[in-house]
């Protein structure tokens, strides 16, 4: 258990024990057992931060509908999207205790459990959006799944096509990296992304996401960094009119189930749900790029001033300084770090 777990209320901890017992099985049976009881249900709390017209919200539907239909309405999801249940961190502590049995979240508030997931955080890291994927998909995200699952005792089901965070902001369009210099920026509350933006020069501002558009608003912030479609669907190209494609980093994103929940499932439903997440994530990627150029279409429509920089001027200013600070912070930092560059360069080279 995490030290901010440990910290909730002992109340707290009983009632949401006392939620998974209750919630996550209905009826009699389960363990490894290959049959179902026919008059068993499970009730699945699945919790996601983003609004509904997210593509968050559209693959957690489609997990939805295909459990359902595969179990006969035995395996039932309820979704709370809009951080109805709390932020991600949050969330995460729900989903620890089985308060919560399925969450999305995104991997750098997972670094606070395990930091080794900084790695994934380096700016520049990964070439493409496509590349960061494939890698994901590979045997590193293998290796930081079981990671995540040793020390937490949560599930990664896979990767969601999220791509890279970009920044936008009320002032002026960023071309160089000496645009970036003195913006007040929202950033995840990251050690590594705070340490990337600083090195650019930003005021790095963490912030909790649904407080963005009214800091903005007033001018409490100059802007932040969020993909096209999260940048759109949280209205934030209301008040913010520059949005550059910096591709400082790329965000992984996974879907996350309870251990005990999951293995407590008979065989047969654990296989329909790893079945089930890897068509509904499939699902997300397709949906994910469709929606992402009609956010930019939105954002033209919206008078959002729209730039493409030359990338190559912004990595010498977070490299090899970045790499070096994570290197001393993380045991065996430098292995580490080498390994998941030798994986990077190994995915490009095998899809040019």
């Amino acid at each position: 258990m995490t030290a901010s777990a440990a910290r909730l209320r002992p109340g707290f901890m009983l009632a949401v024990v006392a939620v998974f017992v209750l919630a996550g099985c209905r009826g009699p049976g389960g363990g490894d057992s290959g049959s179902i009881d026919d008059a068993r249900t499970w009730e699945v709390r699945f919790s996601h931060v983003l609004s509904t017209n997210s593509e968050f919200h559209l693959m957690a539907e489609r997990f939805r509908n295909l459990m359902l239909e595969r179990t006969d309405g035995q395996f039932r999801v309820v979704i709370y999207p809009s951080g109805q249940l709390g932020g991600e961190r949050v969330a995460f502590e729900q989903i620890q205790v089985g308060a919560v049995h399925m969450a999305i979240t995104g991997t750098p508030v997972l670094s606070g459990w395990v930091p080794e997931t900084q790695v994934f955080d380096l700016p520049f890291l990964f070439e493409t959006r496509d590349h960061g994927l494939a890698v994901m998909n590979g045997p590193v995200g293998d290796w930081w799944r079981d990671l995540l699952l040793e020390r937490t005792g949560v599930r990664s089901l896979g990767f969601l096509d999220y791509g890279f965070r970009h920044v936008y902001n009320a002032r002026r369009s960023v071309e160089t990296p000496g645009d970036l210099a003195g913006l007040k920026l929202r950033v995840l509350q990251n050690a590594t992304y705070l340490a990337a933006y600083s090195a650019l020069g930003v005021q790095a501002t963490p912030m909790n996401y649904g407080e963005v558009y009214s800091a903005l608003q007033q001018g409490v912030i100059d802007g932040g960094e969020a993909n096209a479609i999260g940048f759109v669907s949280s209205r934030l190209h209301e008040v913010a009119k520059f949005y550059s494609f910096t591709s400082i980093t790329y965000n992984p994103i996974t879907l996350l189930v309870n251990e005990p929940f999951y293995r407590g499932l008979p065989a047969e439903i654990r296989e329909t749900v790893d079945r089930s997440a890897a068509e509904a994530l499939a699902y997300q990627s397709e949906v994910a790029r469709r929606m992402e150029a009609d956010a930019i279409e939105e954002m033209r429509a919206g008078g959002v001033e729209i730039s493409r920089p030359d990338l190559a001027p912004f990595a010498p200013a977070v490299r090899p300084r970045i790499r070096d600070e994570l290197a001393d912070r993380l045991p065996d930092g430098d292995a580490l770090i080498a390994r998941l560059v030798a994986e990077t360069e190994r995915t490009a080279s095998e899809s040019s």
